[in-house]
C-alpha cells in the first residue's frame, strides 16, 4: 500500500456456488461444491505473484442477497493477494428490456454490511395483488408462497419463485437512496449492458444514444442518471460514456447525469468461467483495493480503470525510479522510500524535508544536472551523501558505470530561466533540443554546421592566402620601382642603338653582325632560363607516384558498408596509379627529348657568340654600347616579367577579395536554408505548442567588435557605410570590400587599426560567423517573448518535460511557485495527467489541486521533528500512501502506531496540510457531473 495507487485486477461480478439463479457450479454435495470453488480461485490465482492472475478484490454477487458472501467472509479460505471482499447484490428493475427486466448491482462498501438487512433490503418495496414486499428473505419467501397460492411450499422453494418475481421500478430503487444519503455515500449503482436484461435494451450503450428517440428515452435517462458505472467491454461504450464518442462530454453529462467509467467481471456461475471473462477481457482499476479506492474511479473515469487482456501503462523498468534508502544517517529512518511510477506528490509542511528529499535524489542521480540548474535556481539545499536511489530494474545510483537520465527542475528555477538576458539564453538551448529531436530537422542542423564550419575554414585560409597575395604585390611594386620605368627604358635603348650603329659604321663592323651577337647571347639567356625551369619540372614529374587524390572518406559517413567502399577505393587507385606510371613514362621521354634540343639550342648560340666575340670585343666602344644594350634590355624584360607577375598577383587580389567579402551573405544562406527546412517540415510533438526558426544577425556584438578593433575618430572618417548603425542590408559585397580595402591601407584617412591589433586579426574578427538561430515558440498565439512570467513559467515547464525524447523521469521541485493560479487550473494539471501515463513524475507541492487534480498515484507526507508535530523516532520522516487512503497507520493489534504522519489518514493530510485541500477533493468528485442551471 505504500506504493500509492498501482494497476490490479479486480473481478466484480462473481458468483459463488448456490447462487440464487443458475447456479452450475459443479460438486455432489455442499462441502463438495464450495471446495470446488476454492480450488478454482486457488488454482488460477497461484502464489499472487502472475500480475495477470492476481486478484486483488472480488465483489461476491447474488441476487437480492448478501449471504454468500457472509459465507466467504467466514470461510477465510481466499488467497492472501485478494484484500478486498465486497458485497454485490443484483435487482431487476422495470421497464423490460428485450426479454427481461433490467439487469442493476449495488456494490455496497463492507463496513456496512450488517446494516444491508434494515437499510437496504427491508426498504425495497415490490408490489402483487395489492401486497406490498420488501426485499428481506422472509418477504420474499411469502411473495413465493402468495404468488404460487402454495403455502405448502418449502421456505427454499417459495423464496426461489419469490425472488424470479421481485422486479422494483426505478422509483423504488432511486427513493431508498434519495431518503438514505448516507447508504448512497457507501453504495456504487452499476447498470447492466446486455441487451437482453441492459438498459440499452436490444441496442448497445452508446447506439442507443444515437438513434430515434424513443418513447421510453426519459426513462432509460433516468435510469443511467441514478447508475454510477456501466457493465460493458464493448469499446463503443466505453468511448461514449467518458465523452470521447459521437457526443461530447457535455452531451453525455446532460443525458446521463455524469461521464461514467465502464467496469467488467466474468459474471461465473461454473467452475471454468471463474476469474475468465470472454477474449481476457480483464477489468483493471488502478486504487488501493478498499472500497475507498474504488470510487476513484467515480471521479477519475477514464484514468482510474481499463478493459485489457494485459497490465495498463507500464513502463520498462529501467525508466522509473523505485525507492529511496538513507542508511546511516541518524536524522533518517533506514525504511525505503517507494515511488509511483506514474505521479508522486510529496506534500508537507514548511522545512519538513520535501525539497530536502527531491534535491537529493536528483544528486544522487545527476549531480552535474542539478548543479547547472542550482547556478540559475540560486537555492540552497543541505547534502544527504548516506542517500541511495534504486531503480525498478535494480540498478542503485551507486554505480557511475550506469548512470540514468532525469529531468531536475528545482525551485523557482523557471521564473529565473525566464529573466535571463543574455544573447543565447538556456532556453533556446531547450527549444532547439526539442526541434532537433526530429530526424530531418538534426540533419538539417549538423549539415548547417559542418557548412558553417568548412566556410569558417575557408575564410581562415582565404585571409591567410590574401594577406600573402597583398604581401606579393607590394613586393613586385618594389622590384618594378627598382628597376625603373618603362618608357625611360625604352628611349635609352633607342639611343644606344643609334650610337652602336654610327659606331659600326666607322669600325667595319657591320650592323647584322652585331644584332646577330646581341640576339645570339639573348636568346642563350633566355634558353639558359627555359632549360632550368624544364629540368625541375622534370623532377617534379619523376616525383608523382599517384594522380589520385581520395577526397570523400567512408569513414565518417558509412557504418554498414566501409569496408566495401575501401576496397572499391583501393582497387580503383591501384588501377589508376598503374596507368599513370605508363603515361609519366611517356611524358618524361618527351620532356627529356625536348631539354636535349634546348641544349643543342643553347650550344650552337654560344658558338656563334664565341665566332662574333673577338670582332666585336676588338672594338672597345662597340663592346661596352653592346654590353649597356644587353643590360637594359635585360631590364626591360625582368619589367616585363614583374609586370605580368603583377598582373595575375592583382587578378588573385580581386578574386580573394571578392570571396572574402562575399562571406556574410554565405553565411547567411546557410543559416536560411536551415530556417527554411524547419519552418517548412517541422511539426511539432508537443500539443498547442508551436516551433519555428529565424535567422538573426547579432549586430549589437558585430558594432562592439569592430569599436573594439578600430580607431574611433577612423570610423567616423570611413564613408562607404555607416559603421555606428549597421542592418543586414548595408552588408553588400561592395560595402564589406571596401571595408576590407580600408582596414588593409590601416591608415587616419581610411580605417586605423588600434594598437596590438593587426590586419589579419581584424579581418578574422569581422569576417567571421555573426549569425544567430532564434527558436520561437508560441502558445494561444502568442510568443514566448511576449508572455506573462507564470505562462512562460508553463511553456518552459512543458518544454523541459518534453525535451528528452526518452521517457525518464521528472522531478519537479514545486512548480506552483513559478505560475499563476489559471495556469496551474487550466494547463499544468492537465498536462501533468497527460505525460504521467509515458513518464514518471515526482513533484514536490503545496497546492492541493496538483495533488487531487492531477489524481497522484501517490502521496508522500514529509514531516520535521517538532513540538506539535512528533514523529515516531526520527528527526525527518516520510510516510506514503494513496488519495483513497483514508486510514491511520495501526499494528496487527489495531492500535495506532505513534507519530503524527501514522496518526491520520493521507486524505486527512491533504485536507490539513495543503490550502483549499478539502475543496478540491469536492471539486474533483463532482467535476463530471452535469450540473442544472
Amino acid at each position: 500500500m505504500n506504493r500509492g495507487s498501482v494497476w490490479r485486477r479486480w473481478e466484480l461480478h462473481l458468483h459463488t456456488p448456490f447462487t440464487k439463479k443458475a447456479d452450475q457450479y459443479t460438486g455432489r454435495t455442499t462441502d463438495e461444491k464450495w471446495d470446488n470453488f476454492y480450488t478454482s480461485i486457488a488454482d488460477y490465482i497461484g502464489n499472487g505473484s502472475e500480475p495477470l492472475r492476481s486478484i486483488c478484490a472480488i465483489a461476491i454477487t447474488d441476487y437480492l442477497s448478501i449471504d454468500n458472501y457472509l459465507k466467504v467472509c467466514a470461510d477465510k479460505r481466499l488467497p492472501d493477494s485478494v484484500k478486498l471482499v465486497f458485497p454485490n447484490v443484483e435487482l431487476r428493475m422495470t421497464p423490460i428490456a428485450s426479454d427481461s427486466p433490467i439487469n442493476i448491482h449495488c456494490l455496497f462498501d463492507p463496513s456496512i454490511v450488517g446494516e444491508l438487512e434494515g437499510r437496504f433490503f427491508a426498504n425495497l418495496k415490490f408490489e402483487y395483488n395489492h401486497n406490498k414486499y420488501s426485499a428481506t428473505k422472509s418477504e420474499l419467501i411469502r411473495l413465493g408462497h402468495d404468488f404460487q397460492r402454495d403455502q405448502s411450499l418449502s421456505d427454499e422453494e417459495a423464496l426461489k419463485i419469490g425472488l424470479s418475481q421481485y422486479v422494483i421500478s426505478l422509483e423504488t430503487l432511486s427513493d431508498v437512496f434519495k431518503y438514505n444519503p448516507q447508504l448512497k455515500e457507501k453504495t456504487i449503482i452499476v447498470v447492466s449492458n446486455r441487451s437482453s436484461d441492459g438498459a440499452s435494451g436490444l441496442r448497445t450503450h452508446s447506439d442507443y444514444f444515437l438513434g430515434d428517440i424513443s418513447q421510453l428515452e426519459a426513462t432509460r435517462r433516468s435510469i443511467y442518471q441514478l447508475s454510477d458505472m456501466v457493465f460493458s467491454s464493448n469499446p463503443k461504450d466505453i468511448a461514449y460514456f467518458l465523452g470521447e464518442g459521437p457526443d461530447s462530454i457535455d452531451v453525455v453529462k446532460e443525458k446521463c447525469g455524469s461521464i461514467m467509467p465502464c467496469i467488467h467481471g466474468c459474471d461465473a456461475h461454473t467452475n471454468e468461467k471463474v476469474f475468465n471473462p470472454a477474449d481476457n477481457r480483464f477489468c483493471w482499476i488502478k486504487a488501493d483495493p478498499t472500497f475507498e479506492g474504488l470510487k476513484q474511479v467515480l471521479y477519475e473515469p477514464k484514468e482510474r480503470v481499463r478493459i485489457s487482456s494485459n497490465v495498463p501503462d507500464e513502463k520498462p523498468e529501467y525508466y522509473v525510479i523505485d525507492r529511496v534508502e538513507i542508511a546511516g544517517n541518524a536524522d533518517f529512518s533506514p525504511e525505503p522510500i517507494y515511488f509511483s511510477d506514474k505521479l508522486t506528490c510529496i506534500i508537507g509542511g514548511k522545512s519538513t524535508g520535501k525539497s530536502l528529499l527531491l534535491h537529493n535524489m536528483a544528486t544522487a542521480i545527476d549531480g552535474k544536472q542539478v548543479e547547472k540548474k542550482l547556478e540559475t535556481a540560486a537555492t540552497n539545499v543541505k547534502q544527504i551523501p548516506e542517500l541511495k536511489v534504486y531503480w525498478r530494474d535494480g540498478i542503485c545510483s551507486d554505480d557511475k558505470s550506469k548512470e540514468r537520465k532525469i529531468v531536475y527542475i528545482p525551485q523557482t528555477y523557471l521564473n529565473r530561466l525566464s529573466d535571463e538576458e543574455q544573447e543565447t539564453t538556456e532556453i533556446d538551448t531547450i527549444i532547439q533540443d526539442i526541434v532537433l529531436q526530429d530526424q530531418k530537422c538534426n540533419e538539417a542542423y549538423r549539415l548547417m554546421l559542418k557548412k558553417i564550419s568548412e566556410q569558417k575554414q575557408q575564410i581562415a585560409k582565404l585571409i591567410v592566402d590574401f594577406l600573402q597575395i597583398v604581401k606579393n604585390r607590394e613586393e613586385l611594386y618594389e622590384r618594378c620601382k627598382e628597376i625603373g620605368d618603362k618608357e625611360a627604358i625604352k628611349v635609352e635603348l633607342t639611343k644606344l642603338n643609334d650610337q652602336l650603329e654610327q659606331l659600326s659604321k666607322e669600325y667595319n663592323v657591320t650592323e647584322t653582325e652585331i644584332a646577330e651577337y646581341q640576339s645570339s647571347i639573348e636568346r642563350a639567356r633566355t634558353l639558359r632560363e627555359s632549360f632550368s625551369v624544364a629540368t625541375k619540372e622534370i623532377e617534379q614529374i619523376q616525383d608523382i607516384q599517384s594522380v589520385v587524390d581520395i577526397k570523400f572518406s567512408p569513414n565518417s559517413a558509412f557504418a554498414v558498408f566501409n569496408e566495401l567502399f575501401d576496397n572499391a577505393i583501393d582497387e580503383v587507385k591501384k588501377i589508376a596509379d598503374e596507368a599513370w606510371a605508363a603515361k609519366r613514362e611517356e611524358i618524361l621521354q618527351v620532356a627529356r627529348k625536348k631539354c636535349g634540343d634546348i641544349e643543342l639550342a643553347i650550344s650552337n648560340y654560344e658558338k656563334r657568340i664565341a665566332i662574333l666575340k673577338p670582332k666585336i670585343d676588338g672594338n672597345e666602344q662597340i663592346s661596352k654600347l653592346s654590353a649597356s644594350i644587353v643590360k637594359e634590355q635585360e631590364r626591360l624584360a625582368k619589367l616585363y616579367e614583374y609586370q605580368t607577375q603583377l598582373s595575375t598577383v592583382q587578378a588573385q587580389y580581386k578574386q580573394n577579395l571578392n570571396e572574402l567579402s562575399q562571406s556574410f551573405s554565405i553565411f547567411s544562406q546557410i543559416y536560411l536554408a536551415y530556417v527554411d527546412s524547419i519552418n517548412c517540415g517541422f511539426i511539432s510533438s508537443t500539443d498547442e505548442l508551436e516551433f519555428s526558426v529565424r535567422k538573426v544577425l547579432r549586430i549589437d556584438q558585430l558594432m562592439r567588435k569592430i569599436s573594439d578593433l578600430l580607431d574611433n575618430r577612423s570610423i567616423g572618417r570611413f564613408h562607404a557605410f555607416n559603421l555606428r548603425e549597421i542592418t543586414e542590408d548595408v552588408l553588400s559585397t561592395e560595402h564589406i570590400e571596401a571595408l576590407i580595402e580600408a582596414i588593409l591601407t590601416n591608415s587616419k584617412d581610411t580605417l586605423q587599426l588600434k594598437g596590438g591589433c593587426t590586419v589579419e586579426s581584424a579581418l578574422r574578427e569581422i569576417l567571421s560567423d555573426w549569425y544567430n538561430i532564434d527558436y520561437v515558440v508560441r502558445m494561444d498565439n502568442d510568443d514566448i517573448q511576449d508572455m506573462s512570467p507564470g505562462k512562460k513559467a508553463l511553456v518552459l515547464l512543458r518544454l523541459l518535460i518534453s525535451l528528452a525524447e526518452s521517457r525518464c523521469p521528472i522531478l519537479i521541485d514545486q512548480p506552483e511557485d513559478d505560475l499563476d493560479n489559471r495556469s496551474i487550473f487550466d494547463e499544468l494539471i492537465r498536462f501533468i495527467k497527460e505525460k504521467k501515463v509515458d513518464r514518471q513524475i515526482i513533484t514536490v507541492t503545496h497546492n492541493a489541486n496538483i495533488v487531487l487534480g492531477g489524481d497522484a498515484e501517490l502521496v508522500i507526507v514529509a514531516n520535521q521533528q517538532g513540538k506539535n508535530a512528533p514523529n515516531m523516532q526520527y528527526r525527518f520522516e516520510y510516510r506514503g500512501g494513496s488519495i483513497e487512503d483514508n486510514n491511520p497507520v495501526v499494528e496487527e493489534n489495531g492500535e495506532v502506531i505513534t507519530g503524527i504522519l501514522n496518526s491520520k489518514g493521507i486524505q486527512e493530510h491533504i485536507c490539513e496540510i495543503l490550502e483549499g485541500g478539502e475543496q478540491a477533493f469536492a471539486l474533483r468528485q463532482h467535476k463530471y457531473h452535469f450540473i442544472k442551471s
